[in-house]
């Protein structure tokens, strides 16, 4: 499993990318078009140049013959097969991961991240519930739990207490700089986090102007 980390700036415009918006699809640009929020505008054409990106690189695929086929629950596959991927962002970072195996999921929250002791009881199983100590640890089980979801193309659809992070297979959560990182599939558990500067992606695009 390779899993693929993208900070974005939060002081970039949307004006500075919105060049980059004619090296998608009509139907791809759309889909971050209807993003109200500048920022969510923003996550969504990253991840779009990131994934196509990085789909061309292991496929061979031109970017425009990568097309996606969905599961019942919204979970993108490549149409043709072969590489498995999942997608994930919060503020100031885009994730990816990606493997030529089996499924995989990936989540990424930011450690800062201030959750409701309401939420505790809607998510946390009982043994959970009773190792938890700290903001931190509700994240960690959090991000393992939505990694997990996403690697069964079911989300968070069904109720997160049924599903205990400190039993699931082949999931883990990584501490890295100020995210906490879920990954679930085969070599989650030894996944090393590789960054990559923004401008390493968007070179890979020509600017439409």
């Amino acid at each position: 499993m390779d899993i693929i980390l993208l900070r974005v700036d939060e002081k970039l415009t949307w004006l500075e990318l919105e060049g980059y918006m004619g090296c998608l699809s009509g139907a791809r640009r759309r889909g971050v078009l209807k993003k109200k929020c500048e920022s969510d505008r923003i996550n969504a054409l990253l991840s779009q140049l990131l994934l196509l990106s990085e789909l061309t690189k292991r496929t061979g695929l031109p970017m425009r013959k990568i097309k996606f086929e969905f599961g019942t629950h919204g979970k993108p596959y490549l149409k043709d097969g072969g590489v498995q991927f999942s997608l994930s962002h919060t503020r100031g970072a885009i994730c990816a991961a990606f493997s030529d195996k089996e499924e995989i999921g990936v989540d990424i929250e930011r450690k800062d991240r201030r959750v409701n002791e309401v939420m505790y009881k809607r998510v946390l199983s009982d043994e959970e519930a009773f190792h938890m100590t700290s903001n931190g640890d509700f994240l960690r089980f959090w991000v393992q739990k939505e990694a997990f979801l996403k690697r069964l193309g079911i989300g968070i659809t069904r109720d997160l207490r049924g599903v205990n992070s400190l039993e699931l297979p082949d999931t883990a959560a990584a501490d890295y700089g100020e995210y906490f990182i879920g990954a679930s599939g085969k070599g989650a558990k030894d996944a090393a986090v590789r960054e990559i500067a923004l401008g390493d992606v968007l070179d890979r695009y020509v600017l439409t102007v």
